[in-house]
C-alpha cells in the first residue's frame, strides 16, 4: 500500500496505491487520523489506484469520516474503479462518504463547498 499526499487549494488528497486491506489499514488510518487531527479541513481521497478494499479498510474510512463530522468538515472518496466500487454501491455507506467519480470532480466540489461557506459566511 502507498500512500501519497498532496494539498491543493486548502484540500488534503491522499492517493491510495494498491490494497487496503486488514494489514495496512492501520498505517493508513494513523496517517488519516494524523491529518485530521493535524487540522486538514477538506480530505479527499483518491482511489484511482486502490486495487481493493476490505471490511477493514472500509472500518478506516468510516471512522476518518465520522471524527471529521464531528467538527463539521468532511471526507470525500473518489475515483473508483469497479472492484471498489461494488463495496461502495451498499447505501449504508454511501450515506456516510459521499463518492465523486472523478477525482476533479471531488476537487471542484469541494471548492464550491468552500466559496459558498465564504460567501455566506
Amino acid at each position: 500500500m502507498e500512500c501519497l499526499e498532496e494539498t491543493q487549494n486548502e484540500m488534503t488528497i491522499l492517493s491510495l496505491c494498491g490494497r487496503l486491506d486488514a494489514i495496512t489499514a492501520p498505517l493508513v488510518e494513523a496517517r488519516l487520523l494524523a491529518l485530521i487531527d493535524g487540522g486538514a479541513q477538506r480530505l479527499i481521497i483518491d482511489c484511482a489506484e486502490l486495487a481493493y478494499i476490505s471490511s477493514a479498510g472500509l472500518r478506516v474510512l468510516l471512522i476518518a469520516a465520522k471524527r471529521l463530522a464531528r467538527s463539521n468538515r468532511q471526507l470525500l472518496v473518489a475515483a473508483l474503479n469497479r472492484n471498489v466500487q461494488e463495496v461502495f454501491d451498499l447505501p449504508v455507506f454511501t450515506a456516510i462518504l459521499p463518492v465523486c467519480r472523478t477525482r476533479e470532480e471531488a476537487i471542484a466540489s469541494e471548492a464550491n463547498k468552500s466559496s459558498i461557506q465564504t460567501r455566506v459566511g
